[in-house]
């Protein structure tokens, strides 16, 4: 039989104990356990078998499977290979070996009933690996992660409860790798489905001798007439008898019933002379003489005729309730009348199965109505969880990539996932709680969800949890997928003393999670087609404001440089008609200091026109104290001092052009209104940057210290007929503030002046 290809996997184990890319040399579910192993600082030279001295070897797993062991054994006698019975914690249990050199091979390891193997401890193998994937694997050679079985090949398969689905233990064929052949993987999984088969008719007897002793009870109370209570409360009480059954001892219950009628439930143990027992409910009705029921068909009492081995789902079956309510409760012959009457007779894990089933079918009923009643990715996420908790889990987390709360389709999660939703049944959660960026460790059960693409069970107290968590006995993570696409992750926990997830439970935790994707999904695609209307409404919003400002140009351009063309068009016709009269130099510097405003108004509104939204990429980390300075050593020939008042270094991200030009314009503007000084002040705010420009001069009116700003606003007062500037510099330096996120204004100086207020944003 042909062995693995050991060349091409001894590259792939140096590559991966390198920490470089193993590429194609193994396969991925192998490279995955191998990740486990490592992220559990396991190393390949040293991985010792344990030893469990505990270890019931004669329990009900073994007393199923010793028949099917004993014909494997027949089959491997003479041949290589080893059979190893192992319970649900990797223990080994049983062991048949075929021939005595692969005995003394197994010994040295040593696979000896009572030692364990499992994959936290020995690294990837047969037995640990198929309990951890929950899954039959062939694991060959170099593929073990300890170097001590790479002479091996081991095929395991996972044997399951036939009722509950619980992984009782795990069947392994073990021989030499070089006599090895994928055809081992078939025959162990047929060999775990013949020891299902066993548990499941080990089942059926007990439920033979539950039902004879069904029978007997009701033989001895009597048969009641099916129509002696509507459906609805036979309903009822046949669901209280579950619950009393599923406790699994003595209890009572008060069933109320109608007709202001109410009956008393008992549940008491029941014994067969076979060993097995089981738990009875007698139910009596208030109001009247006491009255018995049985399973069998109404009529005359006697036990019904048996055509073969009846199941306890017929019993159940035979009780339910009658599909026609009665208008009135017939008398009961007297003879029929006892104490009791009995209502259902079942094993308490039978019962405890039914109320599961119905609360999981209850809980997948109130998703359907309370998951995704919103278009919005976190309410959506948090109704997950609120519906989880506490009817399926202790704490529920949702963990997502960042970009599906931007609306975008994630492309990778490398990058951290962020969390969204916590819900907890306790005050106090070990979880990292809501606004947490989460950097999964590949131990943890949320990386090897998102690496295999399916729901991963985790419990006991080796579980790899995520950093900071404790105090949990079990968890399921759920990959959070939706039209092919991995948004994230959803984690269920268990605290240690409540029973741990089963796998129902993870079929259970798939369906709800499968049911919120879509909704977060269908949130995150509302999201992003929102966002982009918004981004087409701002685009409409920009494009209108750009038209209106070209037209406030055209509009200001034509008024404010109307008039200084026409006083310039007047002095030269002047000039030519009487040249004489004319003095040159005179026209000369008049034209030219007409020319120079006509260029100077033409510049600022050409400024005016550009000032909008600035792109992330033209800002600039800038200090307004170092502004202010630079501005104040510029102007050390005004006619006014120019004072400095700054606290420190105060920087803000913006163009730094635009910032010279909106200091100069308000520091010209203090200058020109001064009455003998100007103060530029810079410090922190708040979350804000503050720069002030103030002057001692008339001041401005409260009524217009807004119009200030507007173009070519001249107001009519003291400080409005004050010459000199275009009439356009205020208004630059708001809209430069505007355009930084800022606010620039005016306010009243003490005791008299001028002061211009600009707050910017400190930045992130």
């Amino acid at each position: 039989m042909a062995a693995v290809d050991e060349g091409g996997i001894a590259v792939a184990r140096e590559r991966f104990f390198a920490d470089e890319a193993v590429g194609h040399g193994v396969r991925n579910r192998v490279l995955m356990s191998w990740q486990r192993c490592r992220s559990l600082g396991l190393v390949p030279e040293h991985a010792p078998y344990l030893y469990h001295p505990d270890v019931d070897m004669n329990g009900r797993l073994v007393h199923a499977a010793l028949p099917v062991l004993d014909q494997l054994e027949a089959q491997i006698s003479g041949i290589d290979v080893s059979v190893l019975l192992c319970d649900e914690k990797a223990r080994i249990l049983q062991r048949r070996v075929g021939e005595s050199a692969l005995l003394r091979s197994l010994d040295e390891l040593p696979a000896l009933p009572g030692w364990g193997c499992p994959e936290q401890i020995v690294g990837t193998n047969g037995v640990g690996t198929a309990l951890v994937e929950r899954r039959p694997v062939l694991i060959r050679g170099p593929e073990h992660f300890a170097e001590s079985l790479r002479l091996h090949a081991c095929a395991g398969a996972p044997i399951r409860d036939p009722i509950s689905g619980r992984i009782l233990g795990v069947l392994d064929l073990t021989c030499l790798d070089r006599i090895a052949h994928p055809a081992m993987l078939s025959l162990v999984v047929d060999a775990a489905a013949r020891i299902e088969q066993r548990l499941l008719e080990q089942t059926s007897e007990r439920e033979q001798m539950l039902l004879r002793a069904f029978l007997d009870a009701t033989h001895r109370a009597g048969v009641l007439p099916a129509d002696l209570l509507p459906s609805h409360d036979r309903l009822r009480l046949l669901e209280k008898a579950t619950e009393l059954i599923s406790v699994g001892h003595v209890g009572m219950a008060m069933v109320p019933l109608s007709g202001n009628r109410a009956a008393t439930l008992r549940s008491f143990p029941v014994d067969d002379p076979g060993g097995v027992s089981g738990i009875a409910v007698e139910a009596v009705l208030d109001g009247g003489p006491p009255r018995y029921v049985a399973s069998s068909d109404p009529g005359d009492g006697t036990p019904p005729a048996k055509t073969g081995p009846p199941s306890l789902d017929a019993v159940l079956k035979a009780t339910a309730p009658a599909t026609t309510p009665a208008a009135s409760a017939p008398a009961v012959p007297a003879e029929a009348a006892t104490d009791r009457w009995l209502l259902a007779v079942s094993e308490p894990s039978i019962g405890r199965l039914a109320l599961q089933a119905r609360e999981r079918l209850a809980l997948l009923c109130e998703a359907g109505a309370r998951i995704g009643t919103t278009l919005e990715v976190t309410r959506t996420a948090e109704e997950l969880t609120e519906v989880a908790v506490p009817r399926f889990a202790d704490h529920a987390a949702v963990d997502v990539s960042p970009d599906v709360l931007r609306g975008r389709e994630p492309s990778s999660l490398g990058a951290g996932l962020l969390r969204i939703a916590l819900a907890t049944a306790q005050r106090e959660s070990c979880l990292q709680g809501v606004g947490s960026l989460l950097h999964l460790l590949p131990s943890t059960p949320q990386a090897h969800c998102l690496a295999m693409g399916q729901p991963v069970l985790e419990s006991g107290p080796d579980t790899a949890l995520e950093e900071g968590e404790q105090g949990v006995g079990s968890v399921i993570a759920v990959p959070m997928r939706a039209r092919g696409v991995t948004l994230g992750v959803v984690s269920f926990y268990r605290a240690p003393h409540t029973d741990a997830f089963e796998d129902d439970d993870v079929t259970l935790a798939a369906e709800l999670v499968s049911r919120a994707a879509v909704c977060v999904d269908n949130a995150r695609r509302y999201t992003h087609e929102h966002a982009m209307s918004l981004e087409l409404e701002r685009a409409a919003a920009s494009l209108k404001q750009s038209l209106d400002s070209q037209r406030h140009f055209t509009a200001d351009a034509s008024h404010e440089l109307r008039t200084p063309l026409a006083g310039l068009r007047t002095q030269l016709e002047e000039a030519r008609l009487h040249p004489d009269e004319t003095d040159l130099a005179d026209l000369l510097d008049r034209t030219l200091g007409d020319v120079g405003r006509l260029q100077a108004i033409i510049t600022d509104l050409l400024l005016l026109a550009q000032i909008g939204a600035i792109p992330p990429s033209a800002l600039e980390r800038v200090d307004l104290a170092r502004l202010a300075e630079s501005e104040a050593a510029r102007r050390l020939g005004d006619r006014h001092t120019t004072h400095l008042d700054l606290t420190g270094e105060v920087t803000v991200d913006a163009v730094p052009a635009q910032l010279v030009r909106l200091l100069s314009n308000l520091v010209d503007n203090a200058h020109r209104h001064a009455a003998g000084s100007v103060t530029v002040a810079v410090r922190r705010v708040g979350d804000q940057a503050e720069l002030t420009v103030t002057d001692d001069g008339p001041g401005i009116p409260e009524a217009e210290r807004d119009r200030v700003f507007e173009r070519f606003a001249r107001p009519d007062t003291a400080r409005g007929r004050r010459q000199g500037g275009t009439g356009l510099g205020l208004a630059i330096a708001r809209e430069i503030a505007h355009a930084h996120h800022g606010t620039l204004h005016a306010e009243e100086a003490s005791p008299h002046g001028a002061r211009f207020v600009l707050r910017l944003p400190l930045p992130e």
